[in-house]
């Protein structure tokens, strides 16, 4: 077990607006940041003590980054697994390089579900051109074919409703690794976000209901609103999972609801979209029980301090001109979280607000408040 003093340095490879929020949680406890990312001016290279510009495959750099660090850890999952494995030898990575190497591909993830004897959609995959004709045996439609590796916020998947389409869709891959997944018309999606720290305690932060639009998520309500053994079933397998994969650090599990069960969706090995609500509703966040988990501290106690509900703010609100803050900010108990990034796209997460409530429904409404104040000249009800 490795236990950071004051001063040393936590390595961050990806300088997007997770790291950057990890960053502010190590900083609180009195460590320094190193980032490696191409982007000078990434999220986290903006506030980071030290940064190494460089591709996030260059060797050399990710030496470098291990040998100023005491310890390693990312923001996503495009990390090279060798390279972590080869700086695993002399500096500790966390999550560790095979948790990793599984959640980069969606079938060695559900493979690992049903290993563990965890529901998931029904699916066929194939990771070679011999085995696509198995494929197109596959006759639970509609269906989603995805890549293996790969692909986020919607992306490197498609649906198909038939036989024909699905012929029509191996051909849009014609060298990659796929699955097949049939198509579960859930109820809703929830996310479980937990730490497991070095000595095996777990702490998580319950359920967190998730709406997307266009592939990405859109809004976030905590505690989800489903029933109570939905959220203790959704529970145990994150925290199978976390404990099969030795996690330290912290990690989301995304879950279809489909009556009265929970079907896992997929993995992240890292703070998630969904918690960036546990920044304001719990005494702890995700990203300050990450930084604990991974520099040898003790896990804060969990307790939500309040329902809350966040929404993602994209590019697109960007298009319509200078945006009205202190509008948005009228509303009560909203917080907002601006990520350093100077160019607005459509689908780029620029930032999010977090809005605090009585009930969930009430969070929900005050945070879409907020964000629809942004573009819209207006005051907002308290």
């Amino acid at each position: 077990m490795i236990k950071l003093k004051p001063g040393e340095y936590i390595g961050i490879i990806g300088g997007g607006q997770l790291g950057r929020m990890m960053a502010y949680a190590a900083y609180q406890l009195g460590y320094r940041v190193a980032v490696l990312d191409p982007d000078p001016d990434a999220p986290l290279a903006q506030i980071a003590h030290h940064r190494i510009v460089a591709s996030y495959d260059d060797t050399d750099a990710v030496k470098n980054l291990a040998a100023m660090s005491s310890v390693i850890t990312y923001e996503f999952e495009n990390v090279s697994v060798p390279q972590l494995e080869m700086i695993a030898h002399e500096r500790p990575v966390f999550p560790n390089p095979g948790l990793l190497a599984i959640s980069q591909n969606r079938i060695y993830e559900k493979t690992m579900c049903r290993r563990l004897g965890l529901k998931t959609a029904d699916f066929l995959w194939a990771e070679s051109v011999e085995q696509r004709e198995q494929l197109r045996n596959f006759s639970h439609f509609p269906a989603i074919v995805k890549t293996a590796r790969g692909g986020y916020d919607g992306k490197g998947q498609m649906r198909v409703d038939n036989a024909k389409e699905l012929a029509t869709a191996l051909t849009s891959w014609p060298d990659m690794p796929l699955i097949v997944e049939e198509f579960v018309p859930y109820d809703v999606e929830i996310s479980v976000v937990l730490t497991r720290d070095q000595n095996q305690h777990i702490v998580d932060f319950g359920t967190i209901e998730n709406h997307h639009q266009n592939g990405i998520l859109d809004v976030s309500i905590s505690p989800a609103r489903v029933p109570e053994h939905i959220t203790e079933k959704a529970v145990s397998y994150a925290r199978q999972i976390a404990v099969d994969l030795d996690l330290v650090g912290t990690m989301t599990v995304e879950f279809f609801v489909v009556g009265n069960d929970v079907l896992v969706n997929e993995l992240a090995p890292r703070p998630h979209n969904s918690g960036h609500l546990t920044i304001e509703a719990f005494d702890y966040s995700q990203f300050d029980q990450h930084i604990r988990a991974i520099s040898g501290l003790p896990l804060g106690r969990q307790h939500q301090r309040s329902p809350a509900a966040m929404a993602n703010l994209l590019g697109e609100l960007w298009q319509s001109g200078d945006l009205n803050w202190s509008f948005a900010l009228e509303t009560l108990n909203t917080y907002l979280h601006l990520y350093g990034k100077d160019e607005p796209r459509v689908g780029r997460k620029m930032g999010h607000i977090t809005a605090l409530a009585d009930t969930p429904e009430t969070a929900m409404r005050r945070v879409r408040q907020a964000r629809d104040a942004l573009g819209n000249p207006r005051r907002s009800e308290h």
